[in-house]
């Protein structure tokens, strides 16, 4: 039976991917998605539990539904319904538990009006990875702008911290044709941006044909009239050649995201994410800002690590200077139960935390603020993502405002930048006449 379905993503990139995906996936089946809690029959809520603070958030949320909305029906997913699927059940007033191995089964699983606990062992659910590459919708593909081409979940690193491996599995690659399927299958029904999305993609390996950048340099190589963008990649697994084509290639986003955490090499060690030739990679990275003076640079950092002193912060201060970050996303650290990093000595007090968290939001608010003001006048082309008012996403990932004129949804438009609106952060751009 179709609903009306209210999707809520809480947590990282790759949840909201994932469920840009799921939204696909539901209208193609007969539901429909609504914007609002009000409008809604049922509501997908995907969760994370990467902080203790998300995790509480998370629950407080699930709580307030239904006292916003009693009755309504709450379909739960995410990290947090594979970590404690059985707690989330009884102890929270939902009717669906959904974990990471059945989350594409999901608009099937809202048929069953009885509701329980879909949750599989993601080491054995082999299922999972034919179920991998989410398909293109088969209609009304014009109304939307980007597609995510989930090729690869879970991860094999063990970094100090993290959670994530518990609650994603090992990596599993999507099949090389199911991938080189599903991308064309998006070309034909009129997506005009491909993302390529997964736990950790670097970690992608596609059998004969080889591994992630092989496979970005294939897809790239496909014709068409499309862009290609890379989500959030290890700087472990930054090779020059995915440099370049990042830097160069006429059918991938300038844009350049990375998962760095730190800039600090004895905290990366402590992290167990350590970076070989760590001086090296740093001048590979400020030469790649000084070689595509345009091109997007923006990563991940965590803050307050146990045992991170002042000084220490302070060289990935310099670092983040060093490089010129055109953005970035600052996480304070959080303690989780079974990582190595939560039985650490030296925990850092939460008003350090904060403090530093600030700090190094500013300066990458800074610098985001003079990437703008370095390629004003610049021409840029967008692919247009809201027609009242023209917004549109450019290939550096500078989210643009482009008053005074109509342009459908899904179409390009080449702008000139003009600068930066301080109420909301996003670059200002004028069309430019062909």
């Amino acid at each position: 039976m179709a609903s009306a379905v209210h999707i809520k993503s809480i947590g990282c990139r790759t949840n909201q991917e994932e469920m840009a995906a799921l939204g696909s996936l539901l209208t193609d089946r007969g539901h429909l998605l609504v914007d609002t809690v009000e409008e809604a029959d049922v509501v997908v809520v995907n969760t994370c539990i990467v902080t203790s603070a998300t995790e509480a958030k998370t629950k407080r949320y699930l709580m307030s539904l239904q006292r916003q909305r009693p009755g309504i029906k709450i379909c739960v997913t995410g990290c947090l319904a594979q970590y404690s699927p059985l707690e989330i059940k009884n102890r929270l007033p939902v009717r669906w538990v959904v974990g990471n191995g059945n989350k594409h089964r999901i608009p099937f699983i809202l048929e069953d009006q009885s509701g329980g606990v879909f949750h599989a062992d993601l080491s054995e659910h082999r299922a999972f990875q034919r179920a991998l590459v989410n398909t293109p919708p088969s209609s009304n593909a014009t109304q939307r702008t980007r597609f995510f081409l989930k090729i690869q979940e879970g991860c094999d690193c063990r970094c100090s911290y993290c959670i994530v491996p518990q609650v994603r599995g090992k990596s599993m690659s999507a099949p090389y044709g199911d991938v080189l399927c599903a991308f064309r299958g998006a070309l034909d029904a009129g997506y005009k941006e491909i993302v390529l999305t997964g736990t950790h993609i670097g970690q992608f390996s596609g059998g004969a044909k080889g591994g992630f950048t092989n496979l970005v340099r294939s897809l790239a190589a496909i014709k068409g009239d499309f862009r290609l963008r890379l989500s959030s990649v290890d700087p472990r697994e930054l090779s020059d050649e995915l440099l370049d084509m990042i830097g160069s290639h006429p059918a991938l986003c300038r844009h350049l995201h990375l998962s760095v955490q730190s800039l600090c090499p004895e905290i990366l060690a402590s992290m167990n994410r350590p970076i070989a030739e760590f001086d090296t990679f740093m001048q590979r990275l400020i030469s790649f800002r000084r070689c595509f003076p345009q091109a997007g640079l923006g990563g991940d950092f965590i803050v307050g690590f146990p045992g991170e002193t002042e000084g220490q912060f302070r060289r990935t201060k310099d670092a983040v200077d060093a490089i010129g970050f055109s953005y970035g996303h600052v996480f304070r650290y959080s303690k989780r139960p079974g990582t190595a990093a939560a039985a650490m000595a030296g925990q850092v007090d939460e008003k350090t935390k904060t403090l530093r968290g600030a700090e190094l939001r500013q300066m990458l608010d800074q610098g985001h603020a003079a990437f703008i003001g370095a390629i004003a006048g610049d021409v840029h082309t967008l692919l247009v993502e809201s027609s009242a008012p023209v917004t549109g996403l450019a290939s550096n990932y500078l989210r643009m405002e482009v008053p005074g004129v109509t342009v459908d949804k899904n179409q390009w438009l080449r702008v000139k930048v003009s600068g930066r609106n301080e109420a909301n952060g996003r670059c200002t751009a004028a069309p430019v006449e062909n």
